[in-house]
């Protein structure tokens, strides 16, 4: 198993190499931005080397690209990987890579917002109704958020666990949350390999999520709670292909209680459920989740504002790396105005593109009824694309992080071809610029370009791209690789009939 991964030598050298440029420059900067922030520096590390040109950052992106083109040509060559290798073989040729990603320092500073978070809680401070500005600590003044906390009560536990460790010291609180953002990793991607046992891909698929060096980064070495939000999809994947129906919709509520974005996949799991009659699960799962909410509103939601927090009203009227923020500086470019004096203009285009979100995601909704042959796997491939429709055409603030929850539907969903390609340029794309992107420069004009252009060019030019995919890197079976990577591992239960 190693010598088919490391076998290749100079691909997997090459790779690792840029790996370890980027987990230095994490980890220096990181730190350093730190120290710089407690002793009260004017600008921090990170400030100076990620918000503009610089030789840092620039080094940064050609290690990230190094990494990317590593991984594209490994996994569109047609070697395939024995499926006789357990999971535990599967791990060692990604150690390396694992171990990088847990050293390297977060560079976004929402790590601190998770950890400010975590010590209210402690504190006995509820973190959806008072304002982290309110409460001091040690971190103030590495806070950059002053609002309430829009993660639900699963992530705030990991945040209360890790912030016992900040009397130690900060830095420790971090590492430590960094482990449960590995164990939540590698969970995952045992997910995944458990699940694809029935396809001829299983080894090379399992790899490609575990080694894929934008998750890497997002998941693991920036440690956002996008992680176990990936693990409550993953699961919904695996109870929908299952006919697990309650437990589906469990897998939701988990997941929008780590992280609000599952909320819009409710209606289309119930709608399919409703089509089909399944008229006790729904009862019971509808009894549960109400249960849920009676304790919750109870205990750490006790009202309207608390609930409305996991809606992240701080950034209402913001826009970075989006299509929002791409108008937003061509308008400010053509008439020389400052980002936030456009805010109306934007709040009418978010309402225009949230339209036309609303009316795909009706169309997405009645398919159960205007396909009779509408199946499960119809079902995942429809969650994943109204996923990926809301995070590239209607959300304004998107940060680099959020298209990670796209990869697993991109990787277990069946026969979705274009969905599964766009999802994985999208995501490459999206880490290619290192920094949060929100900017009123060229740099950040260039950022939403190279965000958001790749992505609308695979879905706008879908069938000669597939075309050039296809007769360029068909695998020896004669299967595509990415496009229909779920193909052959869907339980016979979840076929259509």
């Amino acid at each position: 198993m190693m010598r088919a991964i490391k076998g290749q030598g100079f691909l997997f050298a090459f790779a690792l190499s840029a790996a370890l440029v980027l987990c230095v420059i994490f980890t220096i900067g990181g730190i350093t931005s730190f120290s710089d922030i407690i002793t009260g520096k004017e600008a921090s590390f990170n400030d100076a080397s990620f918000n503009g040109v610089s030789s840092v950052r620039f080094v940064s992106t050609l290690a990230y690209l190094c990494t990317c083109f590593a991984y594209v040509v490994w996994l569109l060559q047609k070697r395939e990987i024995s499926n006789d290798r357990r999971f535990t073989q599967l791990l060692k040729p990604a150690a390396p890579f694992l171990v990088l990603a847990f050293i390297a320092y977060p560079l976004s500073n929402d790590i601190y917002l998770y950890l400010q978070y975590g010590l209210m809680g402690l504190q006995g401070v509820n973190p959806y109704i008072i304002p982290s500005s309110k409460v001091s600590t040690v971190l103030d003044p590495l806070l950059y958020w002053l609002q309430t906390s829009t993660y639900g009560p699963i992530s705030e536990a990991f945040f209360m666990v890790s912030a016992l460790f900040i009397r130690l010291s900060p830095i420790a609180g971090v590492y430590v949350f960094k482990v449960f953002c590995v164990l939540a990793y590698v969970f995952n991607t045992y997910l995944i390999w458990r699940f694809l046992k029935p396809s001829p891909h299983r080894s090379k698929l399992t790899l490609a999520y575990l080694l894929n060096p934008f998750l890497l980064i997002a998941h693991i070495a920036d440690a956002h709670v996008d992680v176990f939000l990936c693990s409550s999809i993953i699961l919904l994947i695996i109870c929908l292909y299952n006919r697990l129906y309650v437990a589906s919709i469990l897998t939701i509520a988990a997941g929008f209680l780590t992280k609000t974005l599952p909320v819009i996949w409710f209606p289309l799991v119930v709608g399919f459920l409703i089509r089909r009659r399944r008229w006790r699960d729904l009862a019971i799962a509808t009894a549960i989740c109400l249960a849920i909410v009676t304790v919750l509103s109870y205990t750490v939601f006790p009202t309207l504002a608390a609930w409305k927090s996991l809606l992240n009203p701080g950034v209402s009227g913001l826009t970075a790396r989006s299509i929002h923020h791409l108008v937003n500086l061509i308008i400010s470019f053509i008439t020389g105005s400052e980002l936030y004096q456009n805010q109306a203009v934007m709040q009418q285009m978010a309402r225009i593109t949230f339209l036309g979100f609303a009316v795909f995601y009706a169309w997405k909704l009645l398919q159960p009824w205007l396909r009779s042959r509408y199946s499960e796997a119809h079902l995942v491939a429809d969650l994943g694309w109204v996923t990926l429709v809301l995070l590239l055409g209607a959300t304004p603030w998107l940060m680099p992080w959020y298209p990670s929850v796209l990869l697993p539907f991109a990787l277990l969903a069946v026969n979705s071809s274009i969905f599964s390609l766009t999802s994985l340029v999208f995501c490459l794309t999206t880490g290619s610029v290192v920094g949060a992107g929100s900017g009123d420069t060229l740099l950040s004009f260039v950022g939403c370009l190279i965000t958001l252009m790749p992505a609308i060019c695979v879905l706008v030019c879908r069938q000669q791209v597939v075309l050039a995919l296809e007769n360029t890197f068909v695998s020896l079976s004669g299967a595509e690789l990415l496009p229909s990577s779920g193909s052959g591992h869907i339980p016979p239960s979840s076929r259509s009939k």
